[in-house]
């Protein structure tokens, strides 16, 4: 089947007989990356948690990994957080509602991550935050769509900063999301004056 273009319902039954990790992607069944390091599931579980109770006031479920978000006709991605905010439905096989996702990075998902499940979480009708979380290092980019339907950015990478996420009822505090851990602080820019006792020109 991994070699034959299948549909989004087709892809969704057979799915569940299967131990690895899939997505389906422009129809065609493509295996992705099992296993993470613990940098990323703690952080994944550190999240889960801080957000699962705070969005139950807004009536939204706060999910990790297996939670299936079709973003195309026919594609479906899994994302590592999906908090929905659908009517609940204990038999729905995909989130009826997404309201944020959230990305951990991992070796060699990156570039994916941030160029076509972009693309994707952004024009997804429900869709209003989307955050990508570095592991190793202190740092959080989120997307957040105004009532206009313009997306910004903002970047965090300070462990005292606290995100606000209004539109599920809830926060984030980065030193929430690296609890246990002990991330690297992003390297700074330093500001060269002079080269040799000269300025640059």
């Amino acid at each position: 089947m991994e070699h034959d273009r299948v549909s989004a319902e087709g892809f969704l039954e057979w799915v569940l007989s299967q131990e690895g990790r899939f997505e389906l992607v422009d129809g065609y069944v493509i295996e992705i990356m099992a296993g993470a390091k613990q940098g990323h599931n703690v952080v994944v579980s550190n999240i889960v948690s801080s957000l699962g109770p705070q969005s139950k006031s807004s009536g939204c479920r706060t999910t990790s990994s297996n939670t299936a978000f079709p973003t195309l006709a026919s594609t479906i991605r899994y994302p590592d957080i999906v908090v929905d905010c659908g009517p609940p439905d204990p038999d729905a096989m995909v989130a009826e509602s997404p309201t944020l996702v959230v990305e951990v990075s991992s070796p060699g998902t990156s570039l994916v991550d941030t160029t076509d499940k972009l693309d994707e979480y952004r024009e997804h009708p429900t869709v209003r935050l989307i955050m990508f979380v570095e592991p190793n290092s202190v740092l959080v980019k989120l997307y957040r769509r105004d009532s206009e339907g313009t997306w910004g950015s903002e970047k965090y990478d300070d462990l005292a900063s606290v995100i606000g996420l209004p539109e599920i009822g809830a926060s984030l505090a980065l030193s929430e999301i690296y609890d246990t851990l002990m991330p690297r602080n992003r390297p700074c820019l330093h500001l060269i004056e002079k080269i040799n006792g000269q300025k640059p020109r």
